[in-house]
């Protein structure tokens, strides 16, 4: 049997092609479900990645936030009714704080109008924890002739206001020298012209393409090539803010490819205009100082001065051309290298026909002008490190020392630019007036506080933080002179202080040589400033005078523990030493203790702790952290310290502070001068009802100055007043409830009783219950004398009291009859 062989049969043309066909079909098939499983795997990247990228960005922004703008915050600048300011110290405050002069009534925030005797202004919004909101409104401030604030109402409801508020100033940025400085804003907030301008010289197809731009890639290469050089670049919008967000600045290859991918995946996960939001907030504009600027905002700030809604087309120009080089064109720093670059990109808005020929040829032809760099200068700089100390020292620090946080202070830069000008002035007019001065740098310190607050006004340390940063207002300890004089007087004066009766302010003193033993060393002599002795003075005559030796013998009798309890209760501490010398200031205080202590008096005994943080706020929102206590305590008798009040106000108007009138200062003040062994120190301590000053002058190693508190301090604190004072509506000191009045006999100390002569009677003040009782025996037609409890006695036959118990004697004179 043979083997059977099968034949193929031959494939027709039709068939080939059908099997043809079908292979196709596969390979297709199989084409397109890799194609869709290399889509599906790229949209889940997509997905994923717009996700991540979405998170990835939001949290570096928050990290971002938690390290800028931590700063130190003045007081927010209250405008009220009856206060005087000038008109160009309030326009150079609003341009300080963005404001800018519209030419009608205004209608943004941030806008006013001001003519001779009207202000209308848009203030903006205020959050001021925990006291001061103030929600953006247009309001009108009326002014009298010398600048007095007549009214203020708001145009919108037409109702009068008692005050409206202008924001705080920066004192200072915390941080090292990565701080960053950044305005957020939002894309309505930027002006058309200035995205106009960003958009076209740094990404003319931003809204068209996908994160990257290939043909700005290309026409980069080219150029590239064509100059050997790098002389553009092709990164988009998009790519700058990933580079500037997610990656760092090294120029590589992996590094610009991760650059794109971000931006496409930045392009997937945010809108172009969130992008461009993000862009305009985010961009390195340049550094001022030790401060890195971020964003438009910020910059429009910095360079001139006003907020970015603001800005002129040269302005816009101006900062869009900031961009490519931030360093090379700056304006402040290289502003004709600014105005070409400027140039550059008004020429491409105008090709791009978003101005007009008229208005590129306004720009380009007005010049660049940039306010001074205050970012990375601290403003009342030792006031700023007093406060740092004071932040660190609160026990809330730890759990407040991570975020954006506002340290809100009590100190005003309109008083505080007038102490440092005092300070300045006084110094170099010193040095004028006594040359041999000019020979070792004499410093000076002066602290400014509202009493009824406690809040601290201004704060000069020294006379140029730049070359010494020892703050003399909280840490120079130095005897404080006859400043100290007025805690011996109130001793006597209130009756809880002391063990015997309340003294007079016409009880009579005895101003003549003293020896007062001084156990292991020689009996002390002391002696009046001027080495005279004047016989009997009365107590009102001694403060103003500020005779040491009426005030030593004054002190020794209430009891030097008596008084060493008032200084302690004032807030001296306990150090002081109890010895008869501190009568006349012989312990060391600094001059914020002083200020401490000489607010008590002019809160009429009650005590409130001074304070330089009023609070704390954290995250943009200004969340309250922190809230500075105000408490009180009524330590004294109010009605002794404003008869000690009423004294030192005679030290002003009569007495070693009369200087102070004599300089131009006119308000209702009270005051005392200071000079400590041998003129080391000068001190002048001096307050209206509302505002209390504490000046002095002299030298760190303590080396005699040679001048009196009246020669060098009392100038100072004067300098400062006249221009702090009239910024606060003027008052008189009122008396409260527990004094009276009685018209007395100068020469005798006791009442008139119509027969003392006219030039002798003046009305005095007492606290009630230890007025005198006892008629003038020098003048009265009856010739009668009545003693301190009110017995009437007939005189001799000469006309003379009887003789008294030398006790008694003493206590008539100290206390009065």
């Amino acid at each position: 049997m043979g083997k059977k062989t099968s034949k193929r049969k031959p494939q027709t043309k039709k068939s080939g092609a059908k099997a043809e066909s079908s292979s196709r079909g596969v390979r297709v098939l199989r084409y397109l479900r890799g194609l869709f499983a290399l889509l599906l795997f790229f949209g889940i990247v997509l997905v994923f990645g717009s996700i991540y990228m979405r998170s990835l960005v939001i949290e570096r922004m928050q990290k971002r936030a938690l390290t800028s703008n931590s700063s130190v915050m003045s007081k927010a600048f209250p405008i009220e009714r009856g206060m005087h300011i000038g008109k160009s110290k309030l326009l150079e405050r609003m341009t300080r704080l963005g404001y800018a002069e519209s030419r009608e009534q205004p209608e943004l925030p941030g806008q006013y109008l001001f003519n001779d005797s009207e202000l209308i202004i848009y203030l903006k919004d205020l959050n001021i924890p925990p006291k001061v909101t103030q929600d953006a409104s247009l309001v009108t401030i009326s002014l009298h002739s010398d600048f007095t604030i007549a009214d203020i109402r708001d145009l919108r409801f037409q109702r009068p206001l008692d005050a409206v508020w202008l924001e705080p100033e920066l004192l200072a940025l915390l941080g090292n020298s990565s701080t960053r400085a950044v305005t957020p804003k939002q894309l309505e907030d930027f002006p058309d012209n200035l995205i106009q301008a960003v958009i076209s010289i740094e990404d003319e197809r931003y809204f068209s393409h996908f994160g990257i731009d290939p043909w700005a890639i290309a026409r980069a290469a080219v150029a590239n090539i064509r100059s050997g050089k790098i002389v553009q670049g092709g990164s988009t919008i998009t790519q700058q803010l990933a580079k500037n967000l997610l990656l760092d600045s090294e120029r590589t290859f992996v590094r610009k490819a991760t650059e794109a991918i971000s931006a496409i995946l930045l392009e997937t996960a945010f809108s172009k205009e969130q992008i461009l939001e993000l862009y305009l907030n985010e961009v390195f504009l340049g550094q001022e100082g030790r401060v890195a600027l971020h964003g438009f905002g910020e910059a429009s700030r910095s360079f001139f001065g006003k907020d970015v809604s603001s800005l002129t087309i040269a302005e816009a120009a101006t900062l869009a051309g900031i961009i490519k080089a931030p360093s090379s064109y700056s304006p402040r720093n290289h502003p004709r290298r600014a105005k070409k670059r400027r140039d550059v990109v008004l020429a491409k808005l105008l090709e791009k026909e978003l101005i007009s020929n008229e208005e590129r040829d306004k720009a380009s032809n007005s010049p660049i002008e940039t306010r001074a760099a205050t970012r990375s200068r601290r403003r009342a700089p030792y006031f700023v490190d007093y406060v740092t100390r004071r932040f660190q020292s609160l026990p809330t620090q730890k759990s407040i020392q991570t975020g954006v946080t506002r340290i809100h202070t009590s100190l005003d830069t309109e008083y505080q630019r007038c102490a440092e000008n005092a300070v300045k002035t006084t110094l170099s007019d010193l040095e004028k007036r006594y040359k041999r001065l000019k020979k070792n740098s004499i410093q000076a310190a002066l602290v400014a506080v509202t009493p009824s607050n406690g809040e601290i006004k201004a704060w000069v340390g020294g006379r140029d933080f730049q070359k010494n940063q020892f703050d003399r207002v909280s840490s120079a300890k130095r005897q404080p002179g006859s400043v100290f004089k007025p805690f011996v007087f109130l001793t006597a004066l209130d009756k809880d202080l002391n063990t015997y009766r309340v003294a007079r302010t016409s009880s009579v003193l005895v101003d003549e040589p003293m020896s007062i033993p001084v156990p292991g060393s020689a009996t002390w002599r002391p002696q009046n400033y001027d080495r005279k002795f004047r016989g009997d003075v009365t107590v009102r005559q001694a403060l103003a005078k500020s005779l040491n030796v009426p005030t030593i013998d004054l002190a020794m009798k209430v009891g030097i523990e008596n008084v060493a309890r008032t200084a302690e209760i004032f807030g001296f501490g306990k150090d002081l030493p109890k010895v008869p010398s501190l009568a006349l200031g012989a312990g060391e205080v600094s001059p914020l203790e002083l200020a401490q202590a000489y607010a008590t008096i002019v809160n009429g005994g009650r005590r409130i702790d001074l304070s330089a943080i009023r609070s704390i706020s954290q995250g943009t929102q200004s969340e309250l952290v922190y809230t500075a206590p105000l408490e009180e305590e009524q330590i004294v008798s109010e009605a002794a310290v404003f008869v000690l009040t009423d004294m030192l106000r005679s030290v002003i108007e009569s007495g070693t502070g009369a200087g102070v009138r004599r300089r131009g200062f006119t308000l209702p003040a009270a005051g005392k001068t200071g000079t400590s062994n041998d003129a080391r120190d000068s001190w002048f301590v001096g307050f209206t009802p509302r505002h209390l000053a504490v000046a002095w002058v002299g030298y760190d190693s303590s080396k005699p100055l040679g001048l009196t508190g009246a020669q060098a301090a009392a100038p100072l604190w004067t300098e400062y007043m006249k221009c702090a004072a009239p910024m606060e509506a003027e008052l008189d000191f009122v008396p409260p409830v527990g004094v009276s009045y009685r018209k007395i006999d100068l020469a005798s100390g006791l009442l008139d009783d119509g027969n003392c002569p006219a030039e002798s009677v003046v009305t005095e003040i007492y606290v009630e219950g230890s007025e005198p009782v006892t008629p003038c025996p020098l003048h009265s037609s009856r010739k009668r004398f009545r003693d301190s409890q009110g017995d009437i006695d007939p005189t001799t036959d000469s006309g003379q009291a009887p003789r008294r118990n030398p006790i008694t004697q003493f206590f008539d004179r100290l206390f009065g009859r």
